[in-house]
């Protein structure tokens, strides 16, 4: 089952906290996602409510889609978007 969830799509995804005011995710802290694992030893803190929240655009990121829908960014290659509580910005790549 694990090769269906990796399909074709790209194998590097980077979440990059723009803004925080939140200590659990701080700014500048970087999730980095290989297909459809998180790799550890390159990312920080993570916050499952803003991953599961955000994740429509991890799941866009992945797989290549750019869609205006989603705020995707065309001058900085990513995707915009904000945790449930508001306090924390995300551009994923």
């Amino acid at each position: 089952m694990e090769k269906e969830c990796i399909g074709n799509a790209p194998s590097f995804v980077e979440i990059i906290v723009t803004e925080s005011e939140c200590a659990r995710m701080p700014k500048y802290d970087t999730l980095v996602l290989e297909g459809p694992s998180l790799n550890y030893s390159k990312s920080g803190p993570v916050c499952i409510t803003a991953i599961n929240a955000i994740y429509p655009w991890v799941m866009a990121a992945r797989f290549g889609v750019k869609t205006s829908a989603l705020d995707y960014d065309q001058n900085n290659n990513c995707y915009h978007c904000v945790c449930p509580c508001g306090i924390v910005h995300f551009d994923i790549k």
